[in-house]
């Protein structure tokens, strides 16, 4: 048999180094808010200590901004813009501050009026435009949603494929193991002549170097298939559906809202409740709108998390796989593991499996070495000698150039320990006993070394085939740089856009339906409010709706007709 081919050389690889995207530097050039509120935060991702805790204190406080602009800022001024709209301010601030609540000593103003003021139809074709405009910015979420959802099973695909192969090397790891076995126990099964006892042990000892290195080899592996298929697995089940639900749920309140907001804009104004059902509708989803102010304010608030800290991690100055294997190092137990694994990553230093690999690879080479060696030896009975030739020093090298071998069955077999007929003299030779090995021991040996070295199905074949650099760091890069650093970040940056203009337009379509909302009502009201201030008239015949004294305050008679009016607003 042929001896295997020594173990090649680790195919050089070197890895692609990694290019940030422009939403990796968008999320990796915001600035971080301290807690103390100075933007001064650290942007460096702690490789070397993933849970250091200042860091995700200094990510979390950027990333809860908008909702604090949303409680502090854009809710009060939404509040304090309704009480100057309806003039509770105007008794208490006009007298001081004529222009804060931009109302005339008639209660009149641009803040006071509606908008666009004594066109209706205008109005409602604003506020058609402005949710139609909602719910494609909801669309657009949900679009974002699939499209998250696809990188999200990507991602699984491809952690079962890396888990595929790194099961592969330990399927191989095991199969050398087995074959090993079987290799030690035809060994054991040889029954050769005394003899040749050394290299029957020999062949032994080789076969258990084989099996021993399998099983470290294996346990190098140890439980990264089953750890990464179970990230597989939680990813493509809970992540997607998490992401489904999420993006759904906030797609269906965005769509809602907008729904709401047309059934206002389309809906019949009657002059009274409750068939008042425009002006009802909107007051319902602007009422409806701060609630979804906070909820996406809160989404934000998750986005950012999110796409900072990967933002920061894609960013690491050696690049997100060699940041990975930093990652795996601090906070992995199993070193043999996290030694391959950073490996892989990196294609730097030495494999951890090449060693062993080169040990089992020349217990190989031994056990073939002495198979061939003494093949003519182990698998026959016996054999007629030169008489020159010392037969005490039996040299396998030589010992066919001045031996001739019989088996068993042969019928011209010699006698062992008498003389014999070499190459055709006459009592010229000896005839003296081989190693006579069982040959169907000898035969299954042979056939095993084969498959386990030789073999382009067999495991040392296989395992070679797959555990370079070269076959397994492109998957990690594609994974880490291309699906989770491009991808993610990318489609992360793109939610957190549209979030931020889906909450600035819902807050100007807000404001923007109180003066619409004002214009529908006075619209349907105008022929009841004159048909009030006659009534009254017959009582207080100089009253008007607007009626002030010198000092600005409404009249009496005023303030008795404002009793027949409905609040517009």
């Amino acid at each position: 048999m042929s001896s295997p081919s020594p173990t090649p050389s680790p195919t050089p690889w070197a890895t692609t180094p990694y290019e940030p995207t422009s939403a990796v530097d968008h999320f990796h050039g915001l600035l971080r808010m301290r807690m103390v509120g100075v933007f001064t935060g650290a942007k460096a991702f702690p490789v070397d200590d993933p849970a250091d805790t200042d860091y995700y204190a200094s990510v979390a406080a950027t990333a809860f901004i908008p909702l604090g602009v949303v409680l502090i800022f854009m809710i009060p001024f939404y509040w304090t813009f309704l009480c100057c709209r309806n003039g509770c301010c105007h008794d208490t601030f006009y007298r001081r501050f004529g222009c804060m609540c931009c109302s005339s000593a008639k209660g009149e103003g641009c803040l006071r009026n509606g908008h666009p003021k004594g066109h209706p139809l205008l109005a409602r074709g604003v506020l058609l435009v402005s949710f139609c405009l909602v719910i494609g910015l909801n669309v657009g979420i949900d679009n974002v949603r699939l499209e998250v959802s696809e990188l999200l099973l990507k991602v699984s695909e491809l952690l079962d494929g890396v888990s595929d192969m790194m099961s592969d090397l330990n399927d191989y790891a095991l199969d050398m193991n087995v074959t090993a076995g079987k290799i030690s126990s035809y060994a054991s099964a040889l029954d050769c002549a005394d003899d040749y006892s050394d290299q029957t042990e020999s062949i032994s000892d080789a076969s258990g170097t084989i099996a021993e290195y399998a099983v470290l080899i294996s346990d190098s592996i140890g439980t990264l298939p089953r750890e990464l298929g179970k990230m597989s697995d939680n990813i493509a089940e809970n992540g997607d559906t998490y992401v489904n639900y999420a993006g759904l749920a906030l797609a269906a309140l965005g769509v809602l809202y907008a729904v709401l907001g047309l059934l206002g804009t389309l809906c019949f104004e009657g002059k009274q409740n409750p068939v008042r059902c425009a002006t009802g509708w909107l007051a319902t989803t602007n009422a409806f709108g701060v609630l979804m102010l906070i909820i996406i304010a809160l989404l934000l608030a998750g986005e950012l998390t999110a796409g900072i800290v990967l933002g920061d991690f894609c960013a690491a100055d050696a690049g997100p796989l060699n940041a990975l294997a930093s990652v795996m190092e601090s906070q992995v137990d199993d070193d043999e593991a996290v030694g391959m694994m950073s490996f892989y990553a990196t294609c730097q230093g030495t494999n951890p499996l090449g060693a062993y690999l080169d040990t089992q690879q020349e217990a190989v080479t031994n056990m073939t070495d002495i198979l061939d060696s003494y093949k003519d030896l182990f698998i026959h009975t016996n054999m007629c000698c030169d008489s020159a030739y010392d037969t005490d020093n039996i040299d396998p090298d030589t010992v066919a150039d001045s031996c001739t071998f019989y088996s068993a069955s042969n019928p011209n077999a010699c006698t062992t320990n008498s003389v014999c007929d070499y190459s055709g003299g006459t009592n010229n030779g000896g005839c003296v006993a081989a190693g006579g090995c069982l040959n169907a021991s000898y035969t299954g040996i042979v056939n095993e070394i084969n498959y386990l070295a030789l073999d382009d199905d067999g495991p040392l074949v296989g395992f070679f085939g797959e555990f370079e650099c070269a076959e397994i760091n492109p998957k990690l890069a594609k994974l880490v740089n291309e699906v989770m650093c491009d991808n993610v970040v990318e489609s992360l940056w793109w939610m957190v856009a549209v979030h931020i203009s889906v909450l600035v337009i819902m807050y100007l379509v807000m404001i923007v339906s109180s003066f619409a909302r004002q214009v529908i009502y006075e619209a349907n009201m105008k022929g009841r409010d004159d048909d009030l201030s006659d009534e009254m008239k017959g009582v207080y015949p100089k009253a008007t709706a607007n009626t002030v004294d010198a000092e600005g305050v409404p009249t009496k008679s005023t303030r008795l007709v404002s009793k027949f009016y409905k609040d517009a607003y």
